[in-house]
């Protein structure tokens, strides 16, 4: 079957492909019909710098299984059903020993021939995640949901926490409900003025607002204030959120930094303010489930996340306004309009 896909090389190149897909997928597989997809902060880097060749991409993605390939008899035809990038194989030693976080063994669909900006996709019946009640659009933020789960979790958020999340972004605004019912006592949520309506949806979600332009070195009110510090900002502001941390605190990062991503720290005040850094990386992805419940709750606001609805033949328009339109440009999903 003839299929449209999206593919990317750096620096910010995208064009629409015409690929052959088997109408039948393979043992083990099932054939998806793409209903809607999430434009990702790793998307962004990798058409900055990452993707060094040509390649397909999309992985928040929600959709409809058309066809099912042999053993995959739990799985039907029609069923609605969102994508977990990888999952764990529940038969390593890890697994069985319960850190099924650390799995790095399990089926996944990266570097697929067709990925989630398609219009079809075949990928692992490991991959897949019933959903119902709610639209394809907001189904497909449970990939990201959980990415902020994971931040959250990583972060060991206790009852009465002071919490500080550093980047306004998707992954740092659904954190902010997910830390309030974690116990926090108090949830700031710092960004740059000009992010001032991504600032306005962190205080319409429960945080103090704190716009920061310059150097977080600077703001010496804010030092040792916090004892959780979750942080999507470049790489490169380790340093600097590691002084908003109390004694004792906690950071807790996702992301991928561009050019140098080097940093240095004073190890001496590390050690001594008995610091932790710990990296988020939800990879098995394994939150799903339970991201799909917040967002039929409400709980995550997935509608006040999304600020556009696009269509593929417009994916070069929706890279545009990344770039281009920064203040405005939250969380783009794009949808499929043609296919067969």
């Amino acid at each position: 079957m003839k299929v449209t896909s999206a593919y990317i090389k750096a620096p910010w190149q995208c064009e629409l492909r015409t690929l052959e897909l088997p109408e039948i997928p393979p043992h083990g597989e099932v054939l998806i019909r793409v209903e809607a997809c999430g434009i990702c902060g790793s998307d962004l880097f990798a058409l900055e710098e990452k993707a060094k060749d040509w390649q397909a991409f999309g992985h928040e993605v929600a959709g409809v299984i058309e066809q099912v390939g042999s053993g995959c008899e739990q799985l039907t035809i029609g069923q609605k059903v969102v994508l977990e990038t990888s999952g764990f194989c529940g038969r390593c030693e890890l697994c069985r020993n319960g850190r099924v976080e650390l799995c790095r063994k399990a089926p996944h669909f990266w570097g697929g021939a067709a990925l989630g900006f398609s219009d079809h996709m075949i990928v692992p019946a490991a991959c897949v995640v019933p959903y119902e009640g709610l639209s394809p659009e907001l189904a497909c933020l449970a990939e990201p949901a959980g990415v902020s789960m994971d931040m959250v979790l990583t972060a060991d958020i206790k009852l009465g926490s002071k919490v500080c999340i550093i980047g306004p972004g998707p992954i740092g605004l659904m954190a902010i409900p997910l830390a309030l019912r974690s116990g926090a006592i108090e949830v700031v949520c710092i960004g740059r003025s000009h992010n001032e309506k991504r600032l306005e949806i962190a205080s319409q979600l429960g945080a103090n607002v704190v716009k920061v332009d310059g150097s977080l070195s600077e703001r010496i009110e804010l030092h040792g204030k916090f004892d959780r510090v979750l942080t999507t900002a470049p790489v490169q502001k380790l340093p600097e959120a590691l002084q908003l941390l109390d004694f004792g605190g906690i950071i807790s990062y996702i992301g991928f930094g561009v050019g140098d991503t080097t940093v240095a720290f004073d190890a001496n005040d590390f050690h001594v303010r008995k610091l932790q850094l710990r990296s988020s990386y939800a990879s098995p992805g394994i939150y799903l489930p339970q991201a799909l419940e917040f967002l039929k709750a409400g709980i995550i606001p997935g509608d006040k996340i999304i600020s556009h609805i696009m269509e593929l033949e417009q994916i070069g328009e929706a890279i545009n306004l990344y770039q281009n339109e920064k203040e405005t440009t939250l969380k783009i999903v794009i949808r499929p309009t043609f296919s067969e």
